[in-house]
């Protein structure tokens, strides 16, 4: 009997960099699938870091859209943000070519666009997406507007995103993607192609019904984490209990400016004699956008005990999950089902969350950590106190916890049922 077939669709085809939690689990699923007998068939764009495969011939122009550009080639980007006519072309050439038997969609707007799923839909091809964030809802991917959560887009009025220069503070930017937005919306293109849309976390199943996705077509299915990876017995034990840290992007919407706020004030009642619990060393790791004006905040505020580490190799992280009583995300946005998040449980490490989107549903609180107020500095000080504090039995119940909730096999087990289900059904 021939192998299954599936086409696996992502903007990237690598875990390097922007990628980010989304490229991670791409890898490993693409691994783990391999192992269980698929032929697996990537779909991408060919930037520089994008993987060899004997598909690549297909991928797609490589387009930058961080930074605003002019001109006719800024012109074309903008068309191929909307309709990527040669995505189009390549995967109905790839398709030809492969005849896969279930496509597995991740991020594709953008740099991939819609344009694909017509081209899945004429072939019959049944298709999962996995909602990694916000971005077929609202025209800001993070749903914020001036750094609060806002839903002023909900029920179609996407103005709200224009008059409020919600994506890159530009309204010129946040004009195209309302366009973009209302196009794919209005056409229920997504809707009228998807099979099955995967949340990694209730709160995202919720939201999505909310704003008018078709309930049944909603399966929560959590993210997983590498258990033997990311174990207990993988994290030196010589370093001493001093610090607690934060590791993932540097950008606004996790709430480092917040976090910094919160320390501060741990620092302040120290110095004042309202603590005799000195404040432990905050370790920052990672890279992103808001880097530098992470390091403003922290010499304007003058803290003492915070280490800003930059981007880390896994050496290094493990020496720095070493010095952690707990782990910190003090995210102020819809957050999914962060990968940051469940390495550190699975670790050992327990973590302190805020309570929004999908993070309050990783933890446990007093127990594998802490649940504390979004964008509250004086709340979120108060979280770092009971988390320095928690039951010495709180990195052997977080890492329980990840072995119960997030295990890769059993992740696998359900996306492959799922696949061979729609197979059989279509």
């Amino acid at each position: 009997m021939a192998n299954r077939k599936l086409l696996l669709i992502n903007k990237f085809y690598h875990d390097i960099g922007p990628a980010g939690g989304v490229g991670r689990y791409l890898v490993q699923e693409e691994e783990d699938l391999l192992k269980a007998g698929w032929d697996v068939i990537p779909f991408a764009m060919a930037d520089e870091h994008a993987r060899p495969s004997p598909w690549d011939k297909y991928f797609v122009k490589a387009r930058d859209y961080s930074k605003p550009r002019f001109g006719i080639e800024a012109a074309g980007d903008a068309l191929s943000l909307i309709w990527n006519r040669e995505a189009a072309r390549n995967l109905e050439d790839l398709i030809q070519e492969t005849r896969p038997d279930v496509a597995h969609l991740h991020n594709i707007y953008h740099h991939l666009s819609p344009s694909i799923l017509p081209v899945l839909k004429r072939h019959g091809i049944p298709v999962v997406m996995t909602l990694h964030d916000l971005r077929l809802l609202c025209p800001a991917i993070h749903m914020l507007r001036q750094g609060e959560v806002c839903e002023d887009c909900k029920g179609g009025q996407l103005q709200n995103a224009v008059l409020g220069r919600c994506v890159k503070e530009s309204r010129a930017a946040s004009a195209l993607a309302a366009v973009e937005t209302f196009l794919h919306r209005s056409r229920g293109m997504y809707e009228g192609t998807v099979g099955q849309f995967l949340c990694p976390s209730a709160c995202y199943k919720e939201k999505f019904a909310q704003w008018g996705f078709p309930e049944h077509h909603l399966k929560h299915l959590p993210n997983f984490v590498d258990l033997d990876f990311w174990h207990p017995n993988q994290i030196p034990t010589t370093q001493a209990k001093d610090s607690y840290l934060y590791f993932g992007r540097i950008s606004r919407e996790k709430g480092l400016r917040t976090l910094l706020d919160a320390h501060a004030i741990w620092e302040q009642k120290f110095r004042d004699g309202e603590t005799s619990t000195p404040p432990l060393n905050l370790l920052i790791a990672g890279s992103g956008p808001c880097e530098e004006n992470l390091k403003v905040h922290v010499a304007h505020l003058e803290l003492k005990t915070v280490e800003i580490l930059g981007p880390l190799n896994i050496t290094e992280l493990r020496q720095a999950l070493a010095r952690a009583k707990f782990s910190v995300l003090t995210s102020e946005w819809y957050e999914n089902g962060p990968m940051a998040a469940l390495e550190s449980l699975a670790a050992g490490i327990p973590l302190a969350g805020t309570d929004i989107g999908g993070i309050p549903e990783m933890i446990e609180d007093g127990q594998t950590g802490v649940i504390m107020p979004a964008r509250n500095p004086e709340g979120i000080y108060k979280g770092l106190r009971r988390a320095a504090n928690l039951p010495a039995s709180a990195p052997v119940a977080a890492r329980k916890w990840a072995e119960k909730n997030a295990s890769r096999q059993n992740h696998m087990v359900q996306l492959e049922a799922l696949f061979i289900k729609l197979i059989e059904g279509r």
